[in-house]
């Protein structure tokens, strides 16, 4: 019984070493000037500190809501820990162009993990709330 705690406790060790895995994913590739749209990070550890940089150049909307995800799986005598966060946020552009989604950056055990670069495309049209009472076309004129 206690090598078999002794070979849980390495094999959880092991495990937990695995390497880091720090994703951003948005819900589009293109958007227009003031449309919101999604981007998730998604994280594969738990972390101390979360923080967007660069966000200069995008409004947040809403956010962040977050979900975490964590599973122990034993196949073979390996013991296999997993662990998925995801912070959601709703941003919108405030500049037209090839833009550069804000980078996330976590803290685990003292070391700093950033996320991937995603870009996107923002037309130079205005978006418009369909729930405000008036609604332009892309060109900018009435339809009321």
């Amino acid at each position: 019984m206690k090598h078999l705690m002794i070979l849980l406790l390495l094999s959880i060790g092991f495990s937990l070493q695995a390497q880091v895995e720090f994703k951003t994913e948005v819900s589009k590739d293109a958007v227009m000037k003031g449309e919101p749209f999604k981007v998730e990070y998604t994280v594969n550890k738990n972390f101390d500190d979360f923080n967007l940089t660069n966000k200069k150049d995008f409004e947040i909307i809403s956010g962040p809501s977050t979900s975490m995800q964590q599973s122990i799986n034993m196949s073979n005598g390996k013991i296999e820990k997993t662990v998925s966060v995801t912070y959601t946020y709703f941003i919108k552009a405030k500049a037209s162009g090839k833009q550069n989604v804000p980078v996330a950056e976590v803290k685990i055990h003292g070391k700093y993990y950033y996320s991937n670069n995603k870009n996107i495309i923002v037309i130079d049209a205005e978006y418009h709330d369909p729930h405000q009472n008036e609604v332009k076309d892309i060109e900018g004129t009435s339809k009321l």
